[in-house]
């Protein structure tokens, strides 16, 4: 038996031959591969367009800042949000001018980033091709590929807390050449970007740092590190900006400045009224909204990579308690949402880059070449390569499902009974693409005179290429992206965009979805007003509202435009007095 070689990561075994060693020095680009997933379509305005709700207010909610240059509070009453989130997309709209591609540039970005820290931490506590499989994973999965074309604080908080767990397993994994001492900078750099989370995204912050908690104080050295003046000199640093717009908010909206971001999260957490009910939300949300990748979840979690070898040393260095980091923090979030009686799905994205780097630890586990004792020790404990089939069988059977769902008709009953606006045969042919990839991955299985070990990489091949056309035909045919295209068309009309951007157009009466997304996307931000009186005596010459309200008119006008409900006026000029 040879001896592992320095230069590998933890967790890899070497393979001899300039191919692999070429191989692996390409691993560390693999993230570049989600580039064009996330680029695809983005800079086509028309293929733009902003979610109704979320994306409006965050992007009008920039635009304050710009507008009334202001970096802190520029908000009529307190606001419940820490402004860092808010902060970035001011930024790119600066840079970049108003629009939805500048606002949603920084987080295409930023999901970028993540994967490739996600690929670090993979190849420091896995191996270098399980960082780049789990990099994959998570770039093609659908929720976190919903959020990556989105503007979405999620990824901007989370990217900054995957840089503080690298800069951690580092410390850990690597620490400085006196093995009793700790790299102080390195420290005070997880203490700032743990602190900043809390600035990009308010108390929601809490879930992921709370995670971290069980794998730190599992290990003697974690629990050093929480000790260590360097990491609380850190956090100190961090906290400083949201000390700052706390001190601000109170000068400027008194205690309710302060007391507004803390009842948000608790209204957040008790909205529904009923506790625990979270607890079935969250879970079957993780499970769904983590597919192409979820039916390989349970496998992971009882994968030999994951139960075995945890105190192994290479070169002196302990291990990283995979397990700790890899399955008890995100449980220790998931149980955090199941006590709320919170429902978001986007609440459990931090729990995504761990859920990606537990398959890829058992996938990297089934790829890597084992003894003939091993694997026939894992064959009869059912967890190795004979749980392979029984992984494809499940593949197998949810597309046989959407296939028999397909033709036998069930997408026209859904278009029929609801006013979905989706398109539902270019959702009809996305599906079948995906469930028709998914049973030749079960023929590679199940094909006769082939070892299940030579077929797992043309099937896992053919799986990760299955979920990257399906993320890929999602953009293209316009489910992701471009959510509220008929408000931005009627809006960039080149004769009203003359009109808009002269004066602003308030908003009378219009409130919603429509009134979120007016604003967001108008040239000049106008007002809202409760009613015609209140326009009429300070209001501009311009207003949006709805065509039901129209009959209530009682001053002279000019109808601009219509469409979706709305009307756009132009008050008359009052004629000046003799």
């Amino acid at each position: 038996m040879g001896s592992v070689p320095s230069g590998l990561p933890l967790g890899e075994i070497a393979k001899s031959g300039p191919m692999h060693r070429r191989f692996q020095q390409l691993l560390p680009f693999t993230p570049l591969l989600l580039l064009p997933l996330l680029l695809w379509k983005f800079f086509d305005a028309s293929q733009q367009s902003l979610l109704p709700w979320d994306e409006g207010l965050y992007m009008r909610r920039a635009r304050l800042f710009l507008d009334q240059n202001e970096a802190w509070v520029p908000f009529a009453q307190a606001h419940h949000k820490t402004p860092g989130h808010y902060w970035i997309v001011a930024l790119s709209m600066r840079l970049f001018g108003v629009s939805d591609i500048a606002a949603r540039l920084p987080f295409v970005l930023l999901a970028l980033l993540s994967a490739w820290l996600v690929y670090e931490i993979g190849s420091l506590i896995l191996s270098r091709r399980a960082g780049a499989m789990a990099s994959l994973i998570l770039g093609t999965s659908y929720l976190w590929a919903v959020h990556s074309r989105t503007i979405s604080p999620d990824m901007a908080y989370i990217s900054f807390f995957l840089g503080g767990v690298l800069l951690l397993v580092q410390e850990l994994v690597k620490p400085s050449p006196s093995s009793g001492q700790f790299s102080r900078w390195r420290l005070v750099f997880v203490g700032i970007l743990f602190a900043l989370t809390i600035f990009l995204r308010s108390a929601l912050a809490f879930l992921p740092l709370v995670g971290l908690m069980p794998w730190l104080l599992k290990q003697v050295r974690g629990r050093k590190i929480l000790m260590s003046p360097g990491l609380w000199l850190g956090l100190a640093c961090g906290c400083l900006p949201t000390l700052i717009w706390v001190w601000k908010s109170m000068v400027a909206y008194g205690i309710v400045g302060f007391l507004a971001p803390l009842r948000f999260p608790l209204e957040k957490a008790t909205e529904t009224g009923f506790p625990l009910s979270g607890f079935p939300f969250y879970f079957a949300s993780v499970f769904l909204n983590f597919i192409p990748w979820s039916p390989l979840l349970p496998f992971a979690v009882t994968s030999p990579s994951l139960w075995r070898n945890q105190d192994t040393k290479i070169h002196r260095q302990p291990i990283v308690h995979r397990r700790w980091l890899l399955l008890a923090a995100p449980a220790t979030m998931l149980l955090l949402l199941a006590f709320t009686s919170s429902q978001y799905n986007h609440y459990a994205l931090p729990i995504y880059p761990f859920v990606a780097l537990l398959i890829a630890s058992d996938l990297d586990h089934r790829l890597a070449d084992t003894h003939t004792t091993q694997r026939l020790r894992e064959r009869n404990c059912g967890t190795g390569w004979r749980s392979l089939q029984s992984i494809a069988a499940v593949y197998c059977c949810l597309a046989s499902i959407v296939l028999v769902f397909y033709f036998g008709g069930g997408l026209l009953r859904i278009s029929r009974q609801s006013d979905t606006t989706l398109d539902m045969e270019k959702l009809g042919l996305l599906l079948v693409l995906v469930s028709t990839v998914w049973l030749l991955g079960g023929l590679i299985i199940y094909w006769p005179r082939r070892s299940l070990q030579k077929s797992l990489k043309p099937w896992l091949t053919l799986h990760l290429l299955g979920a990257y056309l399906a993320i890929f035909g999602t953009v293209h045919l316009g489910f992701m992206g471009n959510y509220s295209p008929e408000v931005k068309a009627l809006l960039k009309q080149p004769h009203l965009q003359d009109t808009l951007s002269t004066a602003p157009a308030d908003l009378v009466k219009v409130d919603g979805k429509i009134a979120t997304l007016l604003r967001a996307y108008s040239p000049i931000m106008g007002r809202p007003w409760a009613s015609f009186d209140e326009f009429k005596a300070w209001g501009s010459g311009l207003a949006w509202i709805r065509e039901s309200d129209a009959a209530e008119l009682d001053f002279p006008h000019r109808i601009l435009a219509r469409g979706l409900g709305i009307v756009l006026i132009r008050r008359a000029p009052t004629p000046a007095p003799w």
